[in-house]
Parts: C-alpha cells; structure tokens; sequence
C-alpha cells in the first residue's frame, strides 16, 4: 500500500540528507518541499531519481492545499518549522476522495498549536512529535540569557563600539550563584534547566499546573511556589515554559509586570501570546528599570508576518524562534519524528 510523506520544510544539508537517508532506510515514499532553500539545483541532483520534488510556499494555505489535493494527497505531512496546518487544509487533504488521505501529521518538535487538533480529531489523523528533542538547547539557550541581560553585556556592548569606557557606569552585577531562577511551568524543557541552574549554583522555584505535585518538585529538587505571583515575588531570572492555552494567553501583562521584582529578567522560549507584547513594550518604556532586561523568542505574529512592539525597546533581546535551534537538536528531533512516522505505517499495516 502506497504510504507518501510530504516533507514541508526540511533543515538545510548536511542535515537534510540524515534526515532522507533516515527515510529512504525506512522504505518511506518521500517528496521533498524544495521552497525554502536556496540551493534546490543541488538538492535536486543529490536525489535524482530517489525522491520526488514540489515546490510550495506553505505559508500560503490556498496553495498548499491546491498542491496536495492535485498530487493526490499525502499519507503524512511532516514538519519542523510551525508551519500553520489548520481545519480549511486538514478538511480538504483528509479527504477519503483523494487516493492518499491524510493520515498522520509529523511535527519535529513539541508544540502543537500551529495545528488544528480539533480538525485532525474529527478526521482520525494522528499528530506526531517529539517532546524533549530540544530541551538541552532551549535550556542553553535560558542560561545564555540569563547571564547576557544580569551582566549588563547589551548595554556596556553598545556604550563600548559608541566609544565609551563606562566600566563604572553601573553597580556591579550579581554572579549567577546568587540569582534565583523561576521557572513557570515543569515540564522537560523547565526540568533540564532546572539541571543545569542548580549546577551552576542558582536556587529554582518553580509554578505549574496543579497535577504537578509539591512532591514531584521536591523530587526534582525544585522549590514549589503555589501561585504566580509568589514565584514573581522572589524570582529574580523568570523563565516561562508552560503551552499557550486559554488560561495562559496573556498570563504576563502590567499586573505580572509590576509584582515582578525590581531589577529581574524575563525570559519566554515558550509560545508568542503567553506575554502580552504590547503591556510589556508600555510598562518597560513608562518604567525603565524595573524590568532589568526581557528575552524573548516567540512572538504573537512571527515569520513572514513578524512584527513586535517590543522592536527598539532598551533592553529587550529579540530572537527569530531559535531557542533550540541547535545541531543536535534538530538532528535529534528529525531522527525521532522519522522514527515516529515508520511506527505509524507499521502499525497501519498490522492493523
């Protein structure tokens, strides 16, 4: 039985051919999106023969779908980039009309709110990830800025290349031992940080969800805050790790902002609406100071249609979504996913 997998948006060689090896070996019947890079002749000539090629600006939902309903359809859609998949695409390439209807949805990576879940549901399509895959460089990632933004770097950066020496322009920064860190949320991502901040000396509190016990903190060496604004009370580093969800959308506004201790750090490697960008612009602006610096990697509006009022704001380290943008990372998540999509057709077939 015919089982095809469109690959929406590979990492760029040598990453890919891991990532195409890794599906050759499995037998997978593989089309390679070739939109999104810049040498496709390359790409091309690699695999002649092997695979097959489209070329598909993703982003653009009436084009995706155009091209998967006129190639028949795809068994799964894999993806690593957040490419939006919502119910007008799901509807139309889950359809029993075309000779391959979606059946599974591969996301490399963990979050899932680019898709349509509720859609995929209704239409038995199975959604794939890998949690955990970059929980070591979104931990890196933290720590980078916690360090960056608590030494004053960005500011005696800029101050230095404008020809200033204003080595004592400053009180000197606190070293990382004595910063405690909050983490909101404790999932694996907020769990190896955790880690790797003890091991460099800071205390950690730690929020979440309330099946997270005081116990299972205890065990994780984390120290349990019951709410929020207790943990905004005492952090002096605030890392957010927790989905975007009814509940937390907004979660950090002016009220958050001002219960934040003066002189701490927010840091958001989570999901674009947990922070509300435009409170966060105003209150650092009507404010200065009290906010010491904000690192933020997720955005309400990212990609093509990128815009933040945070932009030019003093103080505020603004990343493209690349917190676990690492090698290893990416090669561990495209090895798992691939992993994931051949279980899938096995089990199909054994069904």
């Amino acid at each position: 039985m015919a089982f095809p997998v469109l690959i929406l948006d590979a990492p760029n060689p040598p990453l890919l051919h891991d990532e195409i090896e890794r599906c050759l070996a499995y037998g997978l019947e593989i089309t390679l999106n070739l939109h999104y890079f810049t040498d496709q002749d390359s790409i091309k000539t690699h695999y002649d023969g092997r695979i097959q090629f489209v070329d598909i600006n993703c982003h653009d939902t009436p084009s995706l779908i155009s091209a998967v309903v006129k190639a028949g359809g795809y068994s799964v859609l894999k993806t690593r980039l957040n490419i939006p998949l919502g119910a007008a695409l799901i509807n139309a390439v889950a359809s029993p009309d075309l000779s391959s209807p979606l059946q599974a949805i591969a996301q490399a990576g963990v979050g899932l709110n680019h898709i349509d879940l509720q859609a995929a549901a209704e239409h038995g399509v199975a959604v794939l990830n890998t949690p955990g895959s970059n929980a070591t460089a979104v931990a890196e990632y933290v720590l980078a800025q916690t360090l960056f933004l608590s030494r004053d770097l960005n500011l005696y950066n800029t101050q230095t290349h404008q020809g200033q020496w204003s080595k004592g322009l400053l009180a000197p920064a606190l070293q990382i031992a004595e910063l405690t860190l909050g983490l909101v949320g404790t999932g694996r991502i907020a769990q190896v940080l955790a880690h790797k901040a003890r091991a460099l000396g800071m205390q950690v509190i730690a929020t979440g969800s309330e099946r997270f016990t005081r116990q299972a903190a205890a065990n994780l060496g984390l120290q349990w805050r019951a709410t929020l604004g207790e943990l905004l009370d005492e952090a002096d580093v605030v890392s957010i790790h927790t989905p975007l969800t009814p509940q937390t959308r907004g979660l950090f506004d002016s009220t958050a902002f001002t219960r934040m201790k003066p002189g701490s750090i927010l840091i958001n490697t989570a999901r674009g609406g947990i922070v509300d960008e435009g409170q966060l612009a105003t209150f650092m602006t009507r404010v200065p100071g009290h906010i010491k610096g904000v690192a933020i990697d997720t955005f309400a509006r990212e990609k093509h249609q990128f815009e933040s009022p945070l932009t030019g704001i003093a103080n505020a380290i603004l990343t493209p979504h690349i917190a676990g943008n690492t090698r290893t990372a990416i090669t561990e998540a495209s090895a798992q996913i691939i992993d994931h999509i051949h279980a899938f057709h096995q089990a199909r077939l054994e069904g």
